[in-house]
C-alpha cells in the first residue's frame, strides 16, 4: 500500500463561497479532539435516520418538509466539517475517505428518494431513473478516480444538486409553491419532469468529461452500464416494488464504488461490475419452472449484494483499522 495522500480536484461553482463563508465559519464550533470520522458518522445517522422516519409516512405534512429540510442541511453541513476536521487535525487517512465518499453513494439516493415523496410523486419508473442515473454520476467518478488516482468533481455536483432541492422544498411550504409543483406543467409534462431531464443531461455532461480525461471508456464502466440498464429494465417490467428496485439499484452500483475505492486505496485487484447478476438474469428467463413470483428473485439478489458490500467493508476496515482514531490530542 503507497503512503496515503488524498487528491481531489473540485470545481464546484458554490463550494468555494459556502466553504469560506459558511463551512469554516460554523466549523469553528467543533471542538478539536473531535475525529473526522465521528462527524462523517454523524451525517450517516441524520439523514437515514430521515429515511427509516419517512418510510413510515404516507402523505408528508409541512412538519416533515420541516424535518428534511434540517436532515439535509445538517448532512451537508457534517459531510463538510469531516473534510475540514481532519485538514486541521492533520488526521486524513484512506479509512476517512472510505468512510465519508462510500456513504454519499447511498446519502444521494436517500435525498432524491425524500424529495420524491415530499413532492408527492410516484415511486416508479421516473423514480428509478433518477437514482440511475445519478448511480451513473457516482460511479464513472470514481472509476476514474482509480485510473488516474485524482479524484475530480465538476462546476455543477451534488452539492449545487442538493442545494436545489432545498430550494425546491423551502418553496414547497407555501401555497403558491405547493401548486407549482403539484399542478403546474410544461408542454404537457409535470414540471419534475424538467428536473430530472436535467438530472439526465447533468450525468452525460460528467460522463463525456470522464471519459474526455481518461481519452477512453473503461471496460467496466461499459459492462456496468449495459447490464445495469437491463436489471433496471427488468425491475420495471415485472413492477418491482419500490423498496426492492431501490436495494437492487443501489447495491448493484455500490458493489462497484466500493471495489473502484478499494483499488484505488489498497492497491486491490481491477475493479468490475458484480457477476452474480446474471445468476438472477438466469432465474428470470427460468421462471416458469418456479412457482415463487419474481420479487423474490430481485430480493435475494440485493440481499446476497449487500452481504458481499458488508464482507468487502469489513475486510476493508480490519486492513485500515489502525488508521481509526478514537480522540484528537493536542
Amino acid at each position: 500500500m503507497r503512503p496515503y495522500k488524498y487528491r481531489c480536484l473540485d470545481e464546484s461553482i458554490l463550494l468555494p463561497f459556502l466553504k469560506k463563508n459558511v463551512f469554516s465559519v460554523i466549523h469553528r464550533i467543533i471542538p478539536y479532539g473531535i475525529p473526522a470520522n465521528y462527524l462523517t458518522l454523524l451525517s450517516i445517522i441524520v439523514i437515514w435516520s430521515c429515511f427509516l422516519y419517512f418510510i413510515g409516512i404516507e402523505i408528508p405534512d409541512n412538519k416533515d418538509i420541516i424535518i428534511t429540510i434540517f436532515s439535509i442541511i445538517i448532512y451537508v453541513f457534517f459531510d463538510h466539517f469531516d473534510g475540514l476536521q481532519a485538514k486541521i487535525t492533520e488526521t486524513g487517512s484512506p479509512l476517512g475517505e472510505i468512510l465519508d465518499h462510500f456513504s454519499d453513494v447511498f446519502n444521494g439516493s436517500i435525498i432524491l428518494y425524500l424529495f420524491f415523496r415530499i413532492l408527492q410523486i410516484e415511486l416508479d419508473w421516473i423514480f428509478y431513473l433518477a437514482i440511475w442515473t445519478n448511480l451513473i454520476a457516482f460511479t464513472v467518478t470514481y472509476l476514474e478516480q482509480n485510473i488516474k488516482k485524482e479524484l475530480y468533481f465538476g462546476k455543477i455536483g451534488s452539492l449545487e444538486g442538493i442545494v436545489l432541492v432545498l430550494i425546491i422544498l423551502f418553496s414547497f411550504m407555501t401555497s403558491q409553491g405547493k401548486k407549482f409543483w403539484l399542478e403546474y406543467t410544461v408542454i404537457d409534462l409535470p414540471v419534475y419532469s424538467i428536473l430530472v431531464l436535467g438530472l439526465f443531461i447533468g450525468v452525460i455532461y460528467t460522463v463525456a468529461g470522464s471519459i474526455k480525461r481518461l481519452q477512453h471508456i473503461p471496460n467496466s464502466f461499459i459492462h456496468y452500464l449495459f447490464t445495469g440498464s437491463i436489471l433496471l429494465s427488468l425491475c420495471i417490467f415485472y413492477q418491482i416494488s419500490w423498496y426492492v428496485t431501490f436495494l437492487v439499484i443501489n447495491v448493484y452500483s455500490a458493489d462497484l464504488i466500493l471495489k473502484s475505492m478499494k483499488s484505488h486505496l489498497l492497491d486491490a485487484e481491477i475493479p468490475k461490475p458484480d457477476l452474480i447478476v446474471y445468476v438472477l438474469f438466469l432465474f428470470l428467463i427460468f421462471q416458469s419452472f418456479f412457482e415463487n413470483e419474481q420479487q423474490i428473485f430481485f430480493l435475494v439478489y440485493g440481499l446476497i449484494v449487500s452481504g458481499k458490500i458488508i464482507w468487502n467493508i469489513t475486510q476493508i476496515f480490519s486492513k485500515l483499522r489502525n488508521f481509526w482514531i478514537w480522540w484528537n490530542f493536542n
